[in-house]
């Protein structure tokens, strides 16, 4: 009966030594970090002209993790607030930079560099600094455009003006007096419809909404106007 006994208890001792022992270890925490990359290089213009006393603001958003940090360098050496008359504003959260009332001095490059414990990246803008030239608005071409539209439905006029000094926009709806779309001193028959807008907006059009409309810009220096047709079908 012992003899028997051994044996069994020998069998089970090999059958145990044979099955895989089972670790209940807890398991390491994944590495989340990344390097980091802009979020918005297609907003990243390279090259800003700006006229003297206007502001200029840079941006260079990124994401990464962990925490990323955010540096200037100007025209390769660290930018500081003591360096520049007025300073500069930094927007962190907007990944901003900002500095008011340019000076020909602030011409130069600006570089953003932002970097954590997995890499750093970098991006340089140009900035030139150019002495006022006033002059009348300039009105970019084809703007506004004409448009066609069916009654009861959204149309948009749209007008760009380059300005210095900033110039005073109107819109202009050309209207019949009389049967007339001029007065006696030949000049014509107008109604303002919008002041200071880039954008004229028409809701629900109307066969009356048809015809003529006009962005007038001007400034001390002078005035110009470009114009667009509006057709409207039922």
């Amino acid at each position: 009966m012992m003899k028997n006994t051994m044996k069994v208890m020998l069998v089970l001792f090999s059958v145990l030594l044979t099955k895989p022992l089972q670790c209940h270890t807890r398991p390491a925490s994944p590495d989340n970090g990344t390097a980091p990359e802009w979020t918005q290089p297609h907003k990243m213009k390279k090259l800003h002209v700006v006229p003297v006393s206007h502001t200029i603001k840079f941006r260079c958003p990124a994401m990464g993790h962990p925490t990323l940090t955010l540096k200037w360098l100007k025209n390769g050496k660290e930018f500081t607030n003591q360096q520049r008359i007025g300073g500069f504003k930094l927007r962190r959260h907007m990944w901003m930079m900002v500095m008011e009332s340019l000076v020909p001095s602030d011409h130069g490059n600006y570089t953003c560099v932002v970097e954590n414990n997995y890499g750093s990246i970098n991006y340089t803008f140009q900035l030139e600094v150019i002495e006022r030239s006033p002059h009348r608005p300039i009105l970019q071409a084809g703007l506004p455009a004409n448009r066609t539209a069916v009654v009861g439905s959204d149309v948009e006029f749209e007008c760009k003006v380059f300005s210095d000094p900033p110039a005073h926009i109107q819109w202009l709806k050309h209207i019949n007096v009389n049967g007339s779309t001029v007065g006696e001193d030949g000049l014509p028959y107008i109604s303002v419809l919008k002041t200071n807008v880039n954008t004229l907006q028409l809701k629900k059009v109307s066969l009356e909404d048809a015809g003529q409309y006009t962005c007038l810009a001007g400034n001390s220096f002078g005035i110009s106007h470009h114009s667009a047709w509006l057709i409207v079908f039922e």
